[in-house]
């Protein structure tokens, strides 16, 4: 044990002890019945965070906190009992077992302490009513011999609130034995004084002493207990009485006195109990801006959760400035996520430090010899650790552009004026464009899950709720039925859920990103059902909490009255994914030379909540859903935006283009033969600029492909155009087109008014639904005849360039409902 010299204890209140003793709630030391002469914590019976139920063996005057309805002895007891836990409530008792609490006799006016819990008497009267009088309690209570005793003082250590049971010593029964004890062991190191002011109290099971803590130290843990009280986490009599024998012991003043808890002999719980208070008290006494002279700032002082830790950045200049960018740029931030933000930058600024530190002679802490030199050896460093695979494409460009945004805000705050901390900083010490590195292939756009990948995962929701909780599984379920970003769904309201006047259920959201509040969007009703589910439950479990107050998906920690939403589902669904079996996919693989596809296992990697979003968007736009209407759907202010979630990449439609080529056909229904691997650059240009896509095919005629397809020579005849040609991949809209066909070929036969040659015109002839079913049939044949592994391929194919397709594929217009293209589930 560190030695630490004894203080006084202070005799008047400072204005700290004032105000925290002003910041105590009158309800909540009501709540714990406390009284500053008694100094005792008393744990009420029944409250959702604090309370400590009574153990409910007959006889037991202790509480439980954890595993009820048995105290911590108690249930050792029952286990080693072999009995079930009725048989053992019925059958034993505490009677046997020394009991703690010490109570006045019971002997009317007796100030004296009881003997024992089964005595009920002091020991004087019990000796009277036993060998003199020979009654039985209850005539001795009316027996009018006995006459009542004073009492002998409360025991002479500072934490205990007992009576002395005699006048010869100083110390109740159970001190004095304890002092006997540490005598006759050796271990009393003989000055009786300091034992009485650190021995703990005797505990008792529902009270904490706070007895011989200085009044401002006993403040302190008063207002740590009620502020993790009313956010909801429990503060257990186990680990604050620890804590308070140990302050106790140590002689501390304040709960800052404990810099290192474990060096102060602390462990376990109340290492996290006391350092999560020493937080709470700083909170208190600080401001935004006192924080923001800080290298380590408590960001929920600011609003946000987390540190800003600056100490990384090790010139004295550089870190004074980034702090001032810093306090400039907090307030900017929306929704909860600002400090991660906030952190990777200064994780950018603490490149440039390093990159000063390891090119100057100096470090970089004369800021007025900074230049261009500088710049290139930073840039040149973050290629090197590029290239090493030390930093990805991406971090390299974020931390190229958050040093070029911080350096050039340094200038515009006037942290580069006469006086400032970064006087005499050169102009050219300063990053431009040609600094930037290349943007990186854009790497959202794939993130999406192969639909064999998304139906496992939905088939196994039932072990991710065993494995976790019914919150994560719902909340899996929405990621993946309404693409919400993660934290959008944990954060739901328990009233998420709206009608549209037709009855089609819609979600309501907060879009705290781009901070657009109150969003909707239309949901599938099976989802609506797993959401009506998921309030049902919630309403059962928080009956007396308001409905406009609850969340939809509350947290199962420090949340008593279901005010506190998830934080998130990262860790359970990658544990998740895990115990899962491989996702088994068609891939491509080359085997002789020749390129086959194999059933291989799916990078697991690739799994997580936010590439629900991404699926959600590519199966839209794999329904044919408007590239606007999508940019609302996934709520984007920018249509760009929005693309980046279902692009195709380039190689993947150039591959694609090369397997479908195989199966092409003129209009006659004549096959194109042609070798994917051997198509030359000039079909893929030709695919981009010599051709113009039509409802069914595509068509090449000049003047059509110059006019953007509005131009057709032929009236739109393409059937019957030697520029006209289809492939596999426009199967679907042939079959739709012949459908059509016929759908008005009835309908102008039918009986209505028109004239012949107007009818004849409109008439879809027969020639040509002759050529479309021909062409039908020639491309399934085509198909029939391939092996099941090319048919896959070709299937694959299909799916790559339908993504890419964004006209004529029969999207749903203004005012007409979304496809429902959820994954299926499990009856």
């Amino acid at each position: 044990m560190p030695a630490i010299a004894l203080q006084a204890q202070p005799a008047a209140d400072t204005a700290r002890t004032q105000e925290l003793i002003e910041a105590l709630d009158p309800k909540f030391l009501e709540l714990i019945s406390w009284d500053w002469e008694m100094g005792i914590l008393l744990y009420p019976l029944d409250h959702p965070v604090i309370g400590m139920p009574e153990c409910q063996v007959k006889g037991c005057d202790k509480g439980y906190e954890r595993r009820g309805p048995l105290c911590s002895g108690c249930r050792i007891r029952w286990n080693k009992s072999g009995l079930g836990i009725e048989d053992f409530l019925r059958t034993q008792e505490r009677y046997n077992v020394v009991h703690v609490r010490q109570d006045l006799c019971r002997f009317p006016g007796c100030k004296r302490p009881w003997r024992s819990p089964t005595a009920a008497l002091c020991q004087n009267h019990h000796y009277q009513r036993k060998h003199k009088l020979k009654v039985s309690i209850e005539e001795f209570l009316v027996h009018p011999f006995p006459q009542p005793l004073p009492g002998h003082g409360t025991c002479g250590v500072a934490s205990c609130l007992r009576q002395r049971v005699t006048p010869l010593t100083p110390y109740c029964d159970a001190h004095r034995q304890k002092l006997s004890k540490a005598k006759f062991a050796g271990t009393f190191d003989g000055d009786e004084d300091l034992w009485r002011l650190t021995t703990p109290p005797i505990h008792m099971g529902r009270e904490v002493s706070l007895r011989g803590l200085p009044r401002r130290l006993t403040a302190e843990i008063l207002y740590c207990v009620q502020k993790r009280t009313a956010n909801g986490a429990r503060t257990r009599g186990t680990d604050l009485r620890t804590l308070c024998d140990r302050l106790r012991l140590l002689r501390c003043q304040t709960l800052n006195d404990v810099k290192d808890p474990a060096a102060a002999g602390l462990r376990g719980q109340s290492v996290s109990l006391v350092t999560t208070m020493r937080k709470t008290l700083h909170r208190l006494s600080t401001t935004p801006e006192e924080e923001a002279r800080q290298d380590v700032w408590d960001l929920t002082i600011f609003g946000f959760g987390g540190t800003a830790d600056f100490t990384g950045i090790k010139q004295d200049a550089l870190r004074e400035a980034m702090r001032r960018w810093a306090a400039d740029d907090l307030p900017r931030r929306r929704g909860k996520g600002g400090g991660r933000v906030l952190q990777r930058q200064i994780a950018a600024v603490e490149e440039l430090s390093k990159s000063l530190q390891l090119q100057r002679e100096d470090g970089g802490r004369i800021v007025a010899l900074l230049d261009r030199r500088d710049i290139v050896a930073f840039c040149n460093r973050l290629a090197f650790k590029a290239e090493n695979g030390k930093l990805s494409a991406h971090q390299r460009l974020y931390t190229a552009r958050t040093v070029r945004k911080v350096l050039n805000r340094w200038r515009t705050l006037g942290l580069t004026g006469k006086g400032e901390i970064l006087e005499g900083l050169r102009a050219d010490f300063v990053m431009g464009p040609e600094d930037m590195p290349d943007d990186p292939e854009d790497t959202e756009a794939g993130k999406d899950l192969p639909d064999e990948v998304m139906q496992q995962l939905c088939d196994n929701l039932d072990l991710l709720e065993e494995m976790s909780s019914i919150e994560v599984r719902v909340c899996t379920e929405v990621l993946i039925d309404t693409g919400r970003r993660p934290d959008e769904a944990c954060q739901l309201p328990l009233d998420c859920l709206e009608r549209d006047p037709d009855g089609s259920p819609v979600l309501l959201y907060d879009n705290h990103k781009a901070f657009r509040l109150g969003r909707r969007l239309p949901i599938a009703k099976v989802t609506a059902a797993v959401i009506i589910a998921q309030q049902e439950r919630v309403r059962q479990r928080f009956p007396d909490t308001p409905s406009s107050e609850l969340k939809l998906l509350p947290s199962p920690v420090a949340n008593p009255w279901g005010t506190k939403a998830i934080s998130g589902i990262w860790e359970q669904h990658r544990n998740w994914v895990r115990a899962l079996p491989d996702f088994l996919v068609p891939i491509e693989v080359e085997e002789d030379g020749e390129p086959v596809t194999r059933l291989l296992p799916f990078d697991k990697a690739k799994i997580f909540p936010y590439a629900y979003r991404h699926s959600f968007a590519q199966r839209h736009a794999d329904a044919g859903v408007k590239p606007e209407v999508l940019k609302d759907l996934m709520d984007h202010r920018q249509l760009q935006t929005s693309q980046a979630y279902y692009r195709i990449g380039q190689d993947r439609r150039r591959e694609a283009i090369d397997r479908v080529t195989v199966l092409q056909f003129d209009r006659h229904g004549n096959r194109v033969w042609r070798q994917a691997q051997g198509l030359l650059d000039s079909e893929h240009v030709r695919r981009e600029i010599g051709e113009v896509a039509t409802a069914y095919g595509v068509c090449r005629e000049p003047t059509n492909v110059a006019a953007g397809g509005h131009s057709c020579p032929l009236r739109f005849r393409c059937l019957g155009c030697e520029f006209f040609h289809t492939d596999v991949s426009y199967l679907p809209d042939l079959e739709a087109y012949l459908a059509d066909l016929l759908r008005s070929r009835e309908k102008l036969m039918s009986a209505f008014e028109a004239d012949d040659w107007a009818r004849a015109e409109a008439m879809p002839s027969e020639e040509e639904i002759r050529r479309v079913r021909r062409l039908i049939a020639r491309v399934k044949a085509d198909l029939d005849d391939l092996t099941d592994e090319e048919r896959a391929q070709i299937q694959q194919a299909v799916s790559v360039i339908r993504r890419g397709r964004s006209l004529m594929l029969g999207m749903p217009g203004i005012g007409q409902p979304l496809p429902d293209v959820r994954p299926r589930r499990r009856a």
